[in-house]
C-alpha cells in the first residue's frame, strides 16, 4: 500500500500537494513503514518529528524521475539483496517482524547508513530559515539528583571526565530548599509579580512551541507542585509534564498487558498492536490525557522495552533521550529518585513488573539509586549531544543536593563562569534565564 493514509491532523500545504502527486509511490518500500506510520500519526507528532518526515516528502516530490532514481539507488539496491520483497513485510506500520527481518540481514548496517544518507540529502537541502534559527537558540539542562539519594564528594562527578566544571552552591544549611523547582520556578516573592524562573524566561522567547519545554519526575514530588502552580499546564507554551509516580495507573495497566504476551514474535505484535490502539486516556493524569501527543509519547516510551515502566530513574533517562530524539526541546528538567531493589526471577530488564509477578514486598535501594542516577544524568547530557541543536548552544546543570553542588557544561561565553566563590541559587537562576533570552552569535 502506498498511498496517502488519512491523519488526524492537518497536513501543511507543501505536505498535502506532495501527497496529491503521488510521492509515496517514488518511496523504496522500506520507507513506506515510517513514512505511513507517521502520516497515519500526524496528530499525535511532535513540531520537530512533522518537519522531518514533510521535509523527505516535500524534498522527494520536487526531484525529476532520475534525480528520485539516484536518491534511493543505494537503498533499493540494498532491498533486492536482503530479498525485501520476498518478506512478509508490512508497508502501513513498522512492526516486530519488519524489524526483526531487517535486522537479521547481513546488508543491516548497510542498509540503515542508506537511508540516513536519504534523510541528510533532505535535510541538507531544506531551505526554511526556522531549522537555523532552532540551531541558534539557546538551550538549557536542567538535572537534579535529590537529597534523598547520597553521594560521595570525592568520586560525584567523576563519570563527566572533566567535560565541565563543579561549582559549590550557597544554600542555606537551616532551610529547605527545593533546588530544581526554585530554578524552574523562582524564588517566592511577596507582591504577586510573575516568577522570573528558568521557565519564564523560556515562555517569552518567540520561538517558544509545543513540546518546547519539558519536566520529567522519576517520582511525583516535584511534578505535583508543578501541577498546582495557576496556570502552569494552560500558560502557554504548556510545559510538557512527565511524573513516573503520577502515571501509576498507566504503567499498571501496561505492564498487566505485557505480562499476559507469549514469548514469541507473532503474539508479540499481537500484543502491540492491541496496546497501540487501546484507549490510554482513563489510565493518564490529565497533563499527559488531554495532550495526544504527547500521551502518543508515553505509550510509545512504554512499548519500546527499556525498563521506563520499572524503574522511575529508567523512566527519566529514557523519557530525556526521546524527548531530544523526537522534539528538540529548548529546556528540559529532570529530576532522578530512588527505586526499589530488583526483585529475584523477574525480568525487569523487558516487561515483567515485579509487583504484580512477585508476592515479595518493595524495598527502597538508596545506594543503588544514587549509582544509577549518577550515570545516568550523564546519559542525558550526551543523548542531547547526539543532535547538533544542543552541541554549541546549550548549558547543562546537573544538581548534587546532598553536596550542595553542582556540575556544570557550558560555551565560554556562560556568565557563571565569571563568578568567584559559591553561587547562590538566585545566581544561578539569573544566569541560565539570561542564557535562555540571548541567542548564539
Amino acid at each position: 500500500m502506498n498511498t496517502a493514509p488519512a491523519a488526524t491532523g492537518a497536513f501543511s500545504q507543501k505536505l498535502q500537494e506532495a501527497l496529491n502527486q503521488g510521492v509515496l509511490k517514488r518511496l523504496p518500500l522500506t520507507f513506506l513503514p515510517f513514512v505511513n506510520q507517521q502520516l497515519h500519526q500526524w496528530g499525535y507528532l511532535f513540531p520537530n518529528e512533522r518537519q522531518s518526515v514533510e521535509r523527505l516528502l516535500v524534498y522527494v516530490a520536487a526531484l525529476t524521475a532520475s534525480q528520485s532514481a539516484a536518491l534511493f539507488r543505494d537503498v533499493v539496491e540494498l532491498e533486492d539483496k536482503m530479498g525485501v520483497r520476498h518478506w512478509d513485510f508490512s508497508t502501513n506500520e513498522q512492526t516486530i517482524q519488519n524489524s526483526s527481518e531487517l535486522a537479521r540481514s547481513p546488508y543491516f548496517q548497510e542498509w540503515r547508513r542508506a537511508v540516513q544518507a536519504v534523510f541528510d540529502a533532505a535535510d541538507k537541502a531544506a531551505t526554511e530559515s526556522t531549522a537555523a534559527q532552532q540551531a541558534s537558540a539557546h538551550r538549557v539542562i536542567m538535572l537534579e539528583i535529590p537529597a534523598s539519594l547520597p553521594l560521595k564528594q570525592e568520586n560525584v562527578w567523576r563519570h563527566w571526565q572533566g567535560i565541565g566544571k563543579p561549582v559549590s552552591l550557597a544554600v542555606d544549611a537551616g532551610q529547605k530548599t527545593d533546588p530544581l523547582k526554585s530554578l524552574l520556578l523562582g524564588s517566592p516573592n511577596q507582591d504577586a509579580r510573575p516568577s522570573q524562573g528558568v521557565l519564564y524566561a523560556a515562555r517569552q522567547r518567540s520561538a517558544a512551541a509545543h513540546a518546547d519545554i519539558w519536566v520529567i519526575d522519576a517520582g511525583r514530588e516535584l511534578s505535583d507542585s508543578l501541577a498546582a502552580q495557576p496556570d502552569f499546564l494552560t500558560a502557554a507554551p504548556s510545559p510538557v509534564l512527565l511524573s513516573y509516580g503520577r502515571l501509576d495507573a498507566y504503567r499498571q495497566n501496561f505492564s498487566h498487558e505485557m505480562n499476559s504476551m507469549r514469548k514469541d514474535l507473532a503474539d508479540a505484535d499481537a500484543v502491540f498492536d492491541r496496546l497501540r490502539k487501546v484507549d490510554v486516556s482513563p489510565w493518564c493524569p490529565p497533563e499527559v490525557a488531554e495532550d495526544p501527543a504527547v500521551r502518543e509519547f508515553v505509550r510509545s516510551l512504554y512499548l519500546s522495552g527499556n525498563g521506563a515502566v520499572i524503574f522511575g530513574n529508567s523512566f527519566v533517562e529514557w523519557a530525556s533521550s526521546e524527548a531530544f530524539r523526537r522534539a528538540r526541546p529548548s529546556v528540559l528538567a529532570a529530576r532522578f529518585g530512588v527505586r526499589s531493589k530488583p526483585k529475584p526471577f523477574t525480568g525487569v530488564a523487558v516487561f515483567d513488573n515485579p509487583d504484580q509477578i512477585n508476592p515479595l514486598p518493595a524495598v527502597d535501594d538508596i545506594e543503588g539509586s544514587a549509582i544509577d542516577a549518577q550515570m545516568l544524568a550523564l546519559y542525558v547530557w550526551l543523548a542531547a549531544n547526539r543532535y547538533e541543536e544542543y552541541r554549541q548552544s546549550t548549558v547543562c546543570v546537573c544538581i548534587a543536593a546532598s553536596l550542595a553542588e553542582a556540575y556544570v557544561v557550558a560555551p565560554p561565553e556562560f556568565t557563571l563562569w565569571q563568578d568567584a566563590g559559591p553561587v547562590s541559587l538566585d545566581r544561578l537562576r539569573k544566569a541560565l534565564g539570561d542564557w535562555m533570552m540571548s541567542t548564539k552569535s
